[in-house]
């Protein structure tokens, strides 16, 4: 057994042994297993020598959360078959995992131990991280809120924000300084790995933004100044967007649910359509209401998607990739029912990707 921990092990990559040995040193651990864990030095090679007898199951529990589901099904996998005379063939990724899996292709409903996300490469998150912020305070009461929680995030995650902050400005001024920040991301000495930029505002529809004095600044302008031309510096690294406003004028009321406290509905906004992968590719968009709808935002906790991402990144966001982050945002939103004057409102993000590897954001 404790060949087969080992040899599990030297399957991950770095980055991946860096979020295992978060998972062991974390202050807050959870259930079985994982509580055992306090106390030891957050090194995932010590397991085979702390857990004698019961090594594989502390990092089969580890592998679970931290999303290789693929090497905890083949650990779980390999200790009932006491098979571990070849463990390292048995845990490899790729072509190697798909001869694990069952030969039965009538799939019936049933699962595979195979992850959608095993076999796709990782970006490098190791080098400088960028952020920028744009958030419209006129007329946007919990808008404050908002900012607290992303500046909290930029500095979980390690992001600096080079161009400082964007807070209030008229719409002929938002273009100019996702510009300026532009240009320091191609002028910058460093390598970066990321960009992230988080833009919250009133709105309207047809891929519009708007400025605190009703100027308007369409979507596809700013996603353009960060394509594989306008940005190079940025190809093929990740860039996230995070556009936090209504995209019209529509309430989704959906079915009938239990009211909670009273919400008050957001601006507006909408998208473009990603451009041909060759200019603009390795995009991640997320809109805060599906296209023609509202966006809510409460006048004391802030937006609700930004409140929701708030509670994910800061349990789940050390361990899981940006795509499973945003899926527990989108269901922990779908869960509750808000309302508008009285009236009960529903609220559902919507992702567009171009990404070509997983996003881990864990430092």
């Amino acid at each position: 057994m404790e060949r087969l921990v080992h040899a599990a092990l030297a399957q991950l990559s770095e980055e991946e042994l860096a979020r295992c040995a978060f998972y062991l040193r974390s202050p807050e651990p959870a259930r079985g297993a994982r509580a055992e864990l306090q106390g030891a030095d957050g090194s995932p090679a010590r397991l085979a020598q702390l857990y004698a007898g019961r090594a594989a199951e502390v990092l089969r529990e580890a592998l679970r959360d931290m999303g290789r589901r693929d090497m905890s099904g083949a650990l779980a996998g390999q200790e009932k078959a006491g098979a571990a005379a070849a463990p390292a063939a048995v845990l490899r990724t790729g072509e190697q995992q798909t001869r694990n899996q069952t030969s039965d292709t009538s799939f019936k409903g049933r699962r595979t131990e195979q992850s959608d996300y095993d076999e796709l490469d990782t970006y490098d998150m190791s080098k400088t991280r960028v952020a920028f912020m744009m958030c419209v305070t006129t007329g946007r009461r919990g808008a404050e809120k908002d900012i607290e929680v992303m500046n909290k995030l930029f500095d979980m995650y390690q992001f600096e924000t080079p161009s400082g902050q964007c807070i209030d400005p008229n719409g002929q001024e938002i273009l100019p300084a996702l510009e300026e920040f532009r240009d320091q991301i191609n002028q910058s000495e460093d390598e970066i790995s990321c960009c992230l930029i988080t833009l919250m505002s009133h709105g309207r529809s047809h891929g519009i933004i708007q400025g605190k004095d009703g100027d308007t600044v369409d979507l596809d302008d700013i996603f353009t100044l960060f394509n594989n031309i306008q940005c190079p510096k940025l190809q093929e690294k990740p860039k996230i967007f995070i556009i936090q406003a209504c995209r019209g004028g529509k309430e989704d009321h959906g079915v009938e649910e239990i009211e909670y406290e009273s919400k008050e509905a957001d601006c507006t906004y909408n998208l473009i359509a990603i451009r041909r992968l060759p200019t603009a590719s390795d995009y991640y968009v997320v809109y805060s209401t599906q296209k023609g709808y509202v966006s809510l935002r409460n006048k004391e906790k802030g937006s609700r998607m930004i409140e929701a991402m708030d509670e994910v990144f800061s349990q789940q966001g050390m361990m899981w990739h940006i795509g499973d982050l945003f899926t527990k945002i989108n269901n922990n939103l779908v869960q509750e029912t808000f309302s508008i004057h009285g009236c009960p409102v529903k609220e559902t993000i919507v992702v567009e990707s171009t990404l070509t590897k997983a996003v881990y954001l864990a430092p």
